[in-house]
C-alpha cells in the first residue's frame, strides 16, 4: 500500500484492522515461528549452563592434575636426592674400606714367602692375625 492510501484510510480502527488482517495471512506461521525461536533459545540457555558446568570441572581436574604432577615432580626430585645421597655414601665407604694395590701387593709377597718357606696353616693364621692387629 502507498503512503497516500494509507493516509486515505479512516483513522478509526483501520491499524487494527490491518493487525487482524496480518494475523489472519501470517498467524499460524508468526506463532509457530515464534515457537520454534523459544525452542532454540531455551536449549541454548541449557547448552550454555552445559557448557558451563563442564568447564568448571574441566577446570578443578585440571587444577588436581597439576597438584598430581606437582607431587610426583617432588617426590621424583626426592627419591633423586636420595639414590644419589646413597651412591655417595656408597662411593666413600668403598673409598674408606678398600685395600689399595700397595698394601695388598705386599700381603700377597708375604704371603708368598711364608708359603714358600712351607710355613703351616697354622703359622699363617697367626701371621694374618699379627698383620691385623698390626694395621689396626
Amino acid at each position: 500500500m502507498s503512503d497516500q492510501q494509507a493516509e486515505s484510510l479512516p483513522a478509526d480502527g483501520s491499524p487494527e484492522k490491518m493487525d487482524r488482517v496480518r494475523d489472519i495471512i501470517f498467524g499460524p506461521q508468526m506463532r509457530d515461528y515464534e515457537q520454534r525461536f523459544k525452542q532454540i533459545q531455551r536449549d541454548l540457555d541449557r547448552l550454555q549452563t552445559e557448557l558451563g558446568h563442564l568447564t568448571d570441572r574441566l577446570a578443578e581436574q585440571d587444577a588436581g592434575q597439576l597438584k598430581k604432577l606437582q607431587a610426583l615432580h617432588r617426590d621424583m626430585r626426592q627419591s633423586d636426592e636420595d639414590i644419589r645421597t646413597e651412591l655417595r655414601q656408597t662411593a666413600d665407604k668403598l673409598t674408606f674400606d678398600k685395600v689399595d694395590r700397595l698394601t695388598l701387593g705386599e700381603l700377597f709377597i708375604e704371603l708368598g714367602s711364608h708359603l714358600k718357606m712351607g710355613g703351616s696353616l697354622a703359622g699363617l693364621a697367626d701371621w694374618l692375625k699379627n698383620l691385623d692387629e698390626k694395621a689396626t
